[in-house]
């Protein structure tokens, strides 16, 4: 159940997320694609002209609150927010300050809890992570592809959502 190469041009990566985290059938063409968001524009109350009018790089955005009121929507999966870790022990700044101080890479290198799925919002973009037996062998799923480990190298390079702070991480459970 992956994304189909060609609806990359179309910015839904927190519907994406959804799909995988509530294992919802991903859309297979673009008329199932926009039937999807009909309805994902129904649950959540939005404008008709939302996304119609948007190029198709901003179609299919939504928010955090979003993301939550469609976890809750299709109620698939037990899922809670929780604060990114920090990977600095020692540290006495307050829980909002450490949050906003954690980088998609340095998350993925020490603040992963083994066999557990995670919605993560970064600034402009949301992924689904799923990890493994072994905390380092995490994937991100988007709709550019599957990036692991062995890709942190193209995600940390200059303009790379690895280097984006974390803004809002769920867990699913």
């Amino acid at each position: 159940m992956t994304c189909p190469k060609s609806f990359g041009k179309f910015g839904f990566c927190g519907l994406l997320a959804v799909i995988y985290a509530a294992k919802l059938p991903m859309p297979a063409n673009l008329t199932q694609l926009r039937a999807f968001f009909a309805h994902v524009k129904a649950v959540l109350s939005m404008k008709m002209s939302t996304w119609e009018a948007a190029k198709p790089s901003n179609q299919g955005g939504i928010s955090f609150e979003h993301t939550l009121c469609l976890l809750r929507h299709y109620n698939r999966c037990g899922f809670e927010e929780v604060l990114p870790e920090d990977c600095m022990a020692g540290s006495t700044q307050d829980t909002h300050k450490k949050r906003n101080r954690a980088n998609l890479a340095r998350w993925l290198m020490c603040g992963l809890v083994p066999k557990t799925r995670y919605i993560v919002h970064v600034s402009g973009h949301a992924f689904f992570v799923a990890v493994g037996a072994v905390p380092s062998r995490w994937r991100i799923y988007d709709q550019r592809g599957v990036h692991r480990k062995a890709d942190i190298a193209m995600l940390t390079k200059q303009g790379g959502y690895g280097r984006k702070l974390l803004q809002r991480v769920i867990r699913i459970t």
